[in-house]
């Protein structure tokens, strides 16, 4: 090729990369411009934002539970036993077969009145009974034994007591011992009324633990009478052991956990989610107190996954 052709070559690939790079320029600043004034097409999935706004991330729907001072309670769930506050328990004067029972348990029964007889006899001995005797009026809330049993002077052959002055017996664990007292609130549940929720106090403790069980007697006594209660009956008892009043309380699953510090999103009056680190206290199986961190009328975020700054809607509104 002589020197004039190839000069004419190379000034062509000249202007045809000139002309290349003029065009890449204005493609590239058209796009910039429509990015920045929001007419031009966004990345795929990202939404527009309106104005000065920008993109801007959906907002994420959560549902907040509004702080009010209220009160919360730990509680342990026992098992205890109805019982008549004044029961009395009706001994033979001798010891032998029972021979004859007059009464049923759930039957009245007056002071000096016969409840059944005692056979003492020995085979070949004349045959002879000795009645056993009421010693308080009351109703029969126990009878022990049949006819045919054998009883002596230690076996009670009946239980009398009273079916308007009743009482809850539980066992509590010695761990929770440092809490029990006097006053103390519990509720109540009856396995015939299970739907039925009755209000009980501890009037009174055992001052000593049960070494064989390692727990305390405990006697709590109805704060209202209620028709369908028996001496005997199984009931299931929630006592309550410790309890904050007039301060903060959030469901657990509202908790999270950054450097080792506990938190909370709340949601700011412009409906951004919002972390504080906050302090915790008296917890129970849903809920937690809030000893610092936060104040009455912040909305704490309960349920949706949020992070720091992220646009959020408050379900319901």
């Amino acid at each position: 090729m002589s020197k004039g052709k190839k000069s004419d070559l190379i000034g062509k690939i000249i202007v045809i990369v000139l002309i290349a790079v003029f065009v890449a320029v204005g493609v590239f600043t058209m796009i910039g411009k429509n990015a920045t004034s929001g007419t031009g097409g966004g990345m795929p999935g990202m939404s527009r934002g309106g104005g000065q706004g920008g993109n801007q991330p959906a907002a994420v729907t959560v549902s907040v539970k509004t702080l009010v001072p209220e009160t919360i309670q730990k509680t342990v769930l026992l098992n205890g036993d109805v019982a008549s506050k004044t029961q009395t328990s009706i001994y033979p004067d001798t010891s032998g077969k029972v021979s004859r029972l007059l009464k049923q348990v759930g039957d009245s029964v007056r002071k000096g009145e016969v409840i059944g007889y005692v056979d003492p006899s020995r085979p070949g001995s004349a045959y002879a009974v000795s009645p056993v005797t009421a010693t308080v009026s009351g109703t029969v809330i126990q009878l022990p034994f049949n006819v045919g049993d054998t009883v002596n002077t230690s076996n009670a052959l009946a239980v009398i007591g009273s079916l308007e002055d009743l009482e809850l017996k539980v066992r509590v664990s010695e761990k929770y011992s440092a809490y029990l007292k006097t006053g103390l609130p519990a509720y109540v549940s009856l396995v015939s009324a299970p739907d039925t929720l009755l209000l009980a106090k501890v009037t009174s403790v055992s001052p000593v633990v049960n070494t064989s069980n390692r727990t305390q007697d405990v006697i709590l006594t109805m704060d209202q009478k209620y028709a369908g209660i028996r001496p005997g009956m199984f009931a299931q008892v929630r006592l309550v052991v410790q309890e904050a009043q007039n301060t903060f309380v959030v469901p657990l699953d509202a908790l999270r956990s950054y450097n080792d510090e506990t938190a909370v999103f709340v949601v700011t009056a412009d409906n951004i989610a919002l972390r504080r680190i906050v302090q915790t206290g008296l917890a129970n199986d849903n809920d937690i107190q809030i000893t610092a961190g936060l104040m009455a009328g912040d909305q704490v975020i309960v349920a949706g996954s949020v992070t720091e700054g992220l646009p959020v809607r408050i379900a319901g509104r």
